[in-house]
């Protein structure tokens, strides 16, 4: 299994940081500080740059390595900041000492090879991918290795599914991004099995995925992706585009745009689109898991109910596990309820955030009985059972964190009901439309009302500049997290 996997929040903070300061970097700039020699272009100073059309030239006539350790000089991270590509059999080898960071995009032309290698004397690297980074292969027949295991190259969805399906241990990566639209409506999740290998989007994208699970197929079906990743599953770095979920089933329904369940890892993956169904969440359905680095802007719509779980959440339905580096986007609208993150919490939020509108509950989490840190919320909360950043508390630790949704009278600011273990946690006043923090025209210790102008000139009481910080160009000047900050619009 490889090194990126199980990641920590601390070990995610890489991410941002990489793509700000790679010491080896492939760009369109004149190569520097950089010694091409016998097939292995290694650093000869910190900042090492490499020429695109250098390297592509050298693609054309033999294997290269691009690595991050010189002739006594030991650079950290690799990144690709410029579009690569090359159609010889030659293949590409890119060792990190730590981490590799696509910003762009590496495209296998011909049936040439790609060898990715982080934590190559280092500890804590990933693999990530940015907005427009991605690896595509035209020949499912080139050879795809990421720190010592190969994977196998698939191209669809069906085939994916057919593959995982045959081998739910083994390691599979998408070869390219994929219209599923062709496929017509799915009657359950397409990989319906436990994951307990891994799946590497590469940063590709499945689009226009549509599934209608019906009743008659039991507790076994789905709306979503993969059915469950089992505690040894990994997916990483994939991309779901528009996708259209609908579960007819009126109990023991829980969706998922990547997943019903997760047990194992996620990384870095992104899911848009719509769900509907008794129990929905934007990523997954119920996460006993790690979730790193993830995110959704899916509308999720949930429906009442002959038992089981009914509630909503725009990133997670049910959280049993960590969720770390996350945010979801999506509106979340049901009768019961719902969060603009998860609905139920028992187990540990951290560094995360979300902006949808909730017609009823918390703008974070409707129902909290784990432990929330360094997180906020900013969509409306349209119920009067409901609060800015949680609709219910029961006694757990809820610290350094932040609501600034609009909230119906008698509403909460920050929390509506429960009791309360409240620390460094503050609601926006002006834009709340409530000086209460709690439902019923109530305050508690811990919570504190602050005006927009004054969340706006400094970080509050007990938020840490080393994981908060503020600019009037991002977040409207409010609070932000330093290494998960808002998606540019």
């Amino acid at each position: 299994m490889h090194h990126s996997l199980y990641v920590s929040a601390a070990a995610a903070v890489l991410i941002v940081a990489t793509a700000a300061r790679a010491d080896v970097t492939i760009s369109s700039a004149p190569t520097q500080d950089m010694n091409c020699s016998g097939g292995v272009c290694a650093p000869t100073g910190k900042k090492a740059v490499l020429n695109v059309g250098d390297l592509q030239i050298l693609l054309s006539s033999g294997n290269v390595e691009v690595t991050t350790t010189g002739s006594g000089v030991q650079a950290d991270n690799l990144a690709v900041d410029a579009a690569l590509t090359w159609s010889s059999t030659s293949t590409l080898a890119l060792d990190a000492h730590d981490s590799i960071a696509m910003s762009k995009s590496i495209a296998v032309a011909g049936i040439g090879g790609l060898t990715l290698t982080t934590n190559d004397g280092g500890s804590n690297g990933t693999l990530s991918f940015g907005p427009k980074g991605n690896v595509t292969f035209q020949n499912l027949s080139s050879v795809l290795t990421i720190n010592g295991t190969s994977y196998t190259l698939e191209n669809s969805v069906k085939s994916l599914a057919s593959a995982v399906l045959a081998n739910p241990n083994g390691a599979f990566a998408l070869a390219s991004s994929y219209d599923a639209s062709q496929d017509g409506t799915y009657s359950n999740c397409p990989i319906d099995t436990t994951l307990s290998g891994t799946l590497q989007g590469l940063g590709n994208t499945i689009s226009n995925l549509a599934v209608t699970a019906k009743p008659q197929r039991g507790l076994d079906s789905c709306a979503g992706l993969i059915l469950s990743v089992g505690a040894s599953g990994v997916v990483e770095s994939l991309r779901l585009k528009a996708i259209e979920y609908k579960d007819k089933r009126k109990h023991d329904s829980v969706d998922g745009g990547l997943a019903g369940e997760n047990y194992g890892s996620i990384f870095g993956n992104s899911v848009s689109g719509s769900i509907v169904g008794a129990g929905a969440g934007g990523l997954v359905g119920v996460n006993y898991g790690t979730i790193v680095s993830s995110s959704a802007n899916v509308h999720v719509r949930t429906f009442c109910c002959n038992g089981g779980f009914v509630g909503g959440g725009g990133l997670v339905a049910n959280n049993a596990g960590s969720i770390e580096l996350s945010h979801a986007s999506g509106d979340v609208s049901g009768v019961l309820g719902g969060g603009g993150l998860t609905y139920f919490n028992e187990g540990w939020i951290s560094e995360s955030y979300a902006t949808g509108n909730v017609s009823q509950g918390g703008g974070l989490v409707y129902e909290n009985a784990g432990a929330i840190t360094n997180s906020y919320a900013t969509g409306a909360v349209n119920g009067a059972n409901s609060g800015g950043l949680i609709y219910a508390n029961n006694d757990y630790s809820v610290t350094d964190s932040y609501s600034t949704g609009l909230v119906r009278p008698e509403a909460g600011g920050f929390v509506c009901d429960g009791s309360f273990n409240l620390s460094d946690d503050y609601w926006d006043t002006t834009t709340s439309g409530t000086t209460y923090g709690v439902c019923n025209d109530g305050n508690v210790s811990g919570v504190t009302g602050l005006t927009t102008l004054q969340l706006q000139s400094g970080l509050p009481a007990g938020f840490d500049p080393s994981i908060w910080a503020e600019d009037k160009k991002i977040n409207n000047g409010l609070p932000y997290l330093i290494n998960n900050p808002p998606e540019k619009k």
